[in-house]
């Protein structure tokens, strides 16, 4: 997998070290395409999925919109001190990477590897506002993301996908930091699986919506731009389950998966 970008020759060492950190994580999903013995996962095939097409065009489309706005200030000869968030509404797109929680299902190759799905990983992007207020050092967030982590070979692929509303508050009054929480409202938590052999004969598996609780510091790297790190609890309780045979059995009764998580993302406000 190359890296091409004119923009980026002007972008600051930090972009280099996020994107090479972003691009260890991504280059397992390209690397391997083995059969696997059973349907509860693989290591990423060389087809690309739309999803994870999606998450990597955010985050890309995001750092290289910070790069240019630095290297088009740059031939202005105008100073790239930042400025702190101008007030009012701006729209944000994100992008980023989460590690942990619970296993959601294992996938063994026919090589004798095998990868975890977690309850917490692996890819989140989005779409969102936010709102700075003039007269206090407060800022509002409200977005609506994707969430999954998925696996795949030349037998199929398995995903654990959901879809997060985040409503976060910021305490924005020191420069070029912010700190803040809020809530995630977690839609559509499912696992599906398109693998259909005698060793995994689950196709699909519900969860009920959930809630989780979010904690987030965010670095400014432009005026524009913010590298944040977070940590989100959240469970996740079954709902039903259904096999390739057809059968669907309720799964009210098992212990809920943990989908706690740590992160790291990328955001860009317009």
């Amino acid at each position: 997998m190359k890296w091409h970008s004119e923009g980026f020759r002007y972008a600051p060492d930090y972009i280099g070290k996020f994107i090479t950190f972003f691009r260890l994580v991504i280059d397992p999903f390209t690397k391997y395409n083995l059969p696997i013995q059973s349907p509860l996962i693989m290591k990423i095939s060389m087809r690309p999925n739309l999803l994870r097409i999606c998450a990597f065009a955010c985050t890309f489309y995001s750092l290289n919109a910070f790069a240019l706005s630095d290297q088009e200030a740059a031939e202005r000869g105008v100073s790239l001190s930042t400025q702190p968030t101008q007030s009012g509404l701006h729209m944000l797109i994100n992008g980023g990477l989460t590690y942990g929680g619970d296993t959601i299902a294992t996938a063994v190759y026919t090589n004798g590897s095998s990868t975890n799905l977690k309850g917490g990983g692996l890819v989140q992007f989005g779409l969102g506002g936010l709102y700075q207020f003039a007269e206090q050092p407060v800022a509002v967030l409200l977005s609506a993301n994707y969430h999954f982590h998925s696996a795949g070979g030349s037998a199929g692929s398995i995903n654990f996908g959901r879809m997060p509303i985040e409503a976060l508050a910021y305490y924005t009054g020191k420069a070029r930091y912010r700190i803040g929480g809020g809530i995630r409202m977690v839609q559509s938590p499912e696992y599906s699986s398109d693998v259909s052999s005698a060793t995994s004969p689950v196709k699909q598996v519900t969860y009920e919506n959930t809630q989780g609780i979010v904690a987030e510091i965010g670095y400014q790297l432009s005026s524009q731009g913010w590298l944040n790190f977070r940590f989100v609890s959240e469970k996740y309780q079954e709902k039903t389950m259904t096999l390739w045979n057809g059968a669907s059995s309720s799964r009210a009764w098992v212990s809920p998966k943990d989908g706690s998580h740590l992160g790291v993302n990328f955001s860009y406000e317009f």
